[in-house]
């Protein structure tokens, strides 16, 4: 029997680390013996491996947080939110739709789009002053309000199934709508403020999965509930469950921890249109935060789109059971929640934008894909059931692009909400989320036209919608790569740049302050030029002293202005010109980055120090970020890896008031 040498843990490693080294272990155990049982299993071994130290390593970080006050709290009361919306939104939806007595003389087909409808118009409607109110308010005291109202509205609903009015369903379903949008700033703004940099990209992940699977079981729920099988008794349960879920969800609210204004004296507008012009107005102003709403709006356009014709798509070219739209819904979640935690593991704890990117390229090929399945697919003359669905090899391929795209969704969709959340200012964050909601309903109500558009000029065939959504995608991939160079620069470090060599960043949280950047590293150098430009996620200009060697990335990087080279830094006139292009990219709220011997060059024999001052005079925000390096070493399995740790010291930046 062979032996494992085990090793001591120092007692200051938390109870979270001992778990994950023990389970390393483990699987180094199970890896060996499996490698020595059989050459075929010696094989598989390593990506066995690298499967299961991705899921225990998801799995001890996602625990580990959702463990944490001042997010778990939070986590189960928005998942407890989008599940009681969609159970009692679904369960109207049926209500009206089978029931004759309760639609009385309105069509289904009206009733089921103006119920959609009514629930996307108060994000429109009320999104702008909600983000004031979150903005000039305690956050989570905004949250905690809203969520008192649920238990009401559940009430409401109630009524109008009792009653058998079709007015107080409908109503009841605003409502619903209204109380989200009044969260929903406060709820991404909460965010950045409670997790540190580190922690966001974990946290962006765990909320997306917990929403889409909130809505899946939401759905599932009320459509179980609501059959025909069910009776009148399905009112009782359904309102029953959806008021007992209001009332853990105020609780779970009373747990989170507050949350400061940073923007006490903002003076609310209260006109509704005003407001929500000048807050999309404010948004587009923001180059480091627009390109990030554009992309969300457009996800929720895919999501809409998606999941809205997984029905018809069941019904018609599938020729399956009701049950089968549940399982691609289902599959789309799973897929999501697995693309989320893909981008936690592969962005090395900071915002890789670079991810966007390859969102979309899986997204595509995935979309390719399923054309050419879905063309070729024959059509069951009898109705399938979900288990003869899963006999099918082409149903098997079919219910696999489907995880495969919302993989890509998944990849896409975590990086553009950490980006809006870290880089929107803090004192009008809420307010960026609020312009995010705007834009976000916009979007999906042209979803819906987008579909019906589709539908009308193919005769209703519904492949054609995905694979029109397949060819916009192709569209959007292209204006990232030609309108956001630095995103494509982002996507090829990722793979240039091995994740080892990265650094972990701590104090990360004022790389989103406002204003240009000088960065500070302690060295840079043609050797280490792209871990610099790879372990700090955001656009920057390096200087490099001489000329790197001729290629076309290099020449790329040159053309988008992300390096700059002096041939001869140690001439008085080649250092007069680097302070002038730092003034330049300060000025206009760029980051430059040097090296700490000509940071300190530029302090004694130009008075680097001063120029934060004259620019403030203009009105221009200076800031001044050094970065410190240490090597830490940590023990993983046999061998000790030493990484390196950059730790950001922050000068305080001057403004015209400071002067």
């Amino acid at each position: 029997m062979v032996k494992f040498p085990t090793r001591s843990l120092k007692p200051s490693q938390s109870r979270s680390t001992r778990q994950l080294l023990d389970f390393k272990g483990q699987v180094f155990r199970q890896h060996f013996v499996v490698a020595k049982t059989s050459k075929g299993l010696a094989k598989a071994g390593p990506f066995l491996l690298l499967v299961q130290n991705f899921l225990r390593y998801a799995e001890c970080m996602a625990i580990e947080l959702i463990r944490d006050n001042r997010f778990g709290a939070f986590f189960w009361t928005q998942f407890l939110g989008a599940f009681n919306d969609n159970l009692l939104k679904f369960a109207v939806t049926l209500a009206v739709t089978y029931n004759d007595a309760l639609r009385g003389s309105f069509s289904p087909g009206l009733l089921i789009n103006l119920i959609a409808a009514l629930f996307i118009l108060p994000f429109v409607i009320f999104s702008a002053t909600s983000g004031q109110l979150a903005d000039k308010f305690d956050k989570t005291k905004v949250m905690r309000l809203a969520k008192w109202f649920e238990p009401p509205i559940v009430l409401i609903t109630a009524a109008g199934f009792l009653l058998n009015s079709v007015e107080l369903l409908i109503l009841g379903v605003f409502l619903l709508g209204t109380q989200s949008a009044f969260f929903g700033p406060a709820k991404y703004a909460y965010l950045p403020e409670q997790l540190k940099s580190s922690e966001l990209v974990m946290g962006n992940a765990l909320v997306e999965s917990a929403t889409f699977m909130a809505i899946l079981l939401g759905t599932i729920a009320a459509g179980s509930l609501m059959s025909q099988e069910a009776g009148d008794v399905a009112v009782y349960i359904v309102c029953g469950f959806g008021f007992l879920v209001a009332l853990l969800g105020v609780y779970q609210a009373q747990r989170m921890p507050l949350t400061p204004s940073h923007s006490p004296d903002l003076k609310v507008n209260w006109n509704l249109f005003t407001e929500t012009w000048r807050n999309v107005s404010f948004a587009t102003n923001l180059p480091k935060v627009w390109p990030a709403l554009l992309g969300i709006s457009w996800l929720w356009f895919v999501g809409a789109t998606y999941l809205t014709q997984f029905p018809l798509l069941s019904k018609t070219l599938l020729n399956a059971s009701p049950g089968v739209a549940t399982v691609l819904l289902f599959a789309f979640t799973v897929g999501l929640g697995i693309g989320a935690f893909l981008c936690e593991k592969w962005s090395r704890k900071r915002i890789e934008m670079g991810l966007v990117l390859w969102g979309l390229v899986v997204m595509i090929l995935a979309g390719v894909l399923l054309h050419g399945v879905l063309v070729a697919y024959q059509t069951n003359p009898d109705q399938q059931t979900v288990v003869e669905f899963f006999s099918q090899l082409n149903n098997l391929a079919v219910l696999g692009l489907f995880v495969l795209i919302s993989v890509g969704v998944g990849l896409y969709s975590v990086p553009l909400y950490a980006t809006m959340q870290a880089f929107a200012p803090k004192e009008s964050r809420s307010r960026v989320v609020s312009a995010n909601n705007i834009i976000n309903s916009f979007f999906m109500v042209v979803s819906a036209g987008f579909a019906i558009a589709i539908l009308l000029a193919m005769k209703g065939e519904v492949l054609w919608v995905f694979t029109a959504v397949t060819a916009i995608n192709v569209v959007v991939l292209g204006l990232w790569l030609f309108k956001q160079p630095y995103v494509a620069l982002r996507a090829q470090l990722l793979l240039k740049v091995p994740g080892k060599q990265l650094p972990r960043i701590e104090n990360m949280d004022h790389l989103g302050d406002s204003g240009g950047n000088l960065i500070v590293f302690p060295t840079l150098l043609h050797e280490n030029y792209l871990q610099r430009m790879a372990g700090l996620p955001i656009e920057m200009t390096v200087v490099l002293s001489g000329r790197l060697k001729q290629s076309r990335f290099v020449n790329r990087l040159r053309k988008h202005g992300f390096v700059l080279e002096f041939s001869k830094l140690s001439e008085i006139d080649t250092q007069k010109e680097l302070i002038k292009a730092i003034a330049s990219h300060i000025q206009q709220g760029r980051s430059i980055a040097i090296d700490k011997p000509m940071f300190e060059l530029l302090r004694k024999q130009y008075r680097l120090d001063d120029m934060p001052g004259v620019l403030a005079k203009k009105g221009v925000v200076m800031n001044v970020l050094e970065f410190m390096e240490e090597q830490v070493q940590q023990k993983v399995q046999k061998s000790a890896i030493s990484q390196t740790v950059w730790r950001l010291n922050k000068k305080e930046a001057l403004t015209a008031s400071g002067v």
